[in-house]
């Protein structure tokens, strides 16, 4: 298995958690930023879906470069050991220290899943996607 799979399996099996995503995110922020944080968890209480979608798969792809350029430093090691190594300090320090240092956006997310995941939780679509229903499914007259 080449390093970029080897990467990829890590994420899916050890970072899939949204927490541990946002704190990835947080840790290895991209070069350009269109939105801050900040404004991108704010808006999740008016588009949760976005949790799932397009914000996990940025933050994926931010695990993903980030474990590929410092996972791979321990000399004398296999690349599973070295990753494993950094996984391991990701978990028990680095993230650890993330959520204690960007509490808030943390307990704004655990708010967000728990309106997400609430069976009394009606999601409305947004209304882009209104219209687009509405130009393929137009009423009858």
């Amino acid at each position: 298995m080449n390093r970029v799979e080897l990467v990829r399996q890590s994420v899916e099996l050890h970072l899939n958690d949204i927490r541990d995503l946002l704190a990835m995110r947080l840790s290895f922020p991209p070069d350009q930023m269109v939105v801050s944080i900040e404004k991108e968890i704010q808006d999740l209480y008016t588009y949760p879906e976005r949790l799932e979608t397009s914000h996990r798969d940025e933050w994926q792809s931010i695990a993903v470069k980030a474990l590929h350029r410092h996972g791979f430093t321990a000399a004398g090691q296999t690349d599973q050991q070295s990753l494993d190594a950094y996984l391991g300090f990701l978990r028990d320090e680095m993230i650890p220290r993330c959520i204690q240092d960007h509490l808030k956006l943390f307990q704004s997310l655990d708010e967000v899943l728990a309106i997400q995941q609430s069976e009394n939780t009606i999601i409305f679509p947004d209304p882009r996607r209104r219209a687009l229903m509405r130009m393929i499914w137009p009423k009858g007259k």
